[in-house]
């Protein structure tokens, strides 16, 4: 059976579908057979970014299916599969998605508004000691300058939360991709390559 990497936050404007759609893509590059599933049948970021992707003529390197495509059948032969969750999930949805999942990854920015609703996340998810557990917290926008993420990283484990080693920082790259439509190391610009590292190296620590 395949790894089942859960993405979701309870705040937006952390990058959750551009993480969605990047890791997918550094898996993919990898060499493990990876979909993505987006489950925000309101927004659907990642499905409309494959859309995109292959009316430009440059469809990404994995599928994106809408959670009524899904069918068990075509899940069966693959490494890793990916879940961009709805943007501030329910809470009874959160529970049964941390329940069924390998891995449930928060991405949040380094701002004390963003890391007080990944704590509130991972505050609901303590009474399933299991889902806990596989709950991990990925600092997103650091400003690639400075001590903010790294500061902040140590504040969320000093209150006990798990904390990504690998930091995704603050490039237009990602901006510029989306907008493109297409992955990070696609993109004409000079941080490409360590924004693109930065993925890869995420990937790495997570599977």
């Amino acid at each position: 059976m395949p790894t089942v990497l859960a993405i979701t936050s309870d705040k937006g404007g952390v990058g959750k579908s551009t993480l969605a759609v990047h890791l997918a893509g550094a898996l993919t590059e990898r060499g493990l057979k990876a979909v993505l599933i987006d489950e925000d049948g309101r927004v659907g970021t990642s499905l409309k970014w494959a859309a995109r992707a292959t009316q430009r003529g440059c469809p990404l390197p994995f599928p994106v299916l809408s959670a009524d495509d899904v069918k068990p059948k075509r899940l069966t032969d693959l490494d890793v599969v990916l879940i961009d969750t709805e943007g501030r999930p329910k809470r009874k949805d959160l529970r049964a998605l941390a329940t069924q999942a390998d891995l449930l990854l928060i991405p949040s920015g380094p701002g004390t508004l963003e890391l007080d609703a990944a704590r509130g996340l991972l505050d609901y998810l303590d009474d399933e000691v299991s889902a806990a557990r596989r709950a991990r917290v990925v600092l997103t926008r650091v400003p690639v300058q400075g001590k903010v993420g790294k500061e902040a990283s140590e504040d969320l484990r000093d209150s006990g939360v798990t904390v990504c080693n690998t930091m995704i920082r603050n490039f237009t790259a990602y901006q510029r991709a989306a907008e493109l439509a297409t992955l990070v190391r696609e993109v004409r610009d000079p941080r490409t390559v360590p924004a693109w590292n930065d993925i890869l190296a995420l990937s790495r620590e997570l599977i």
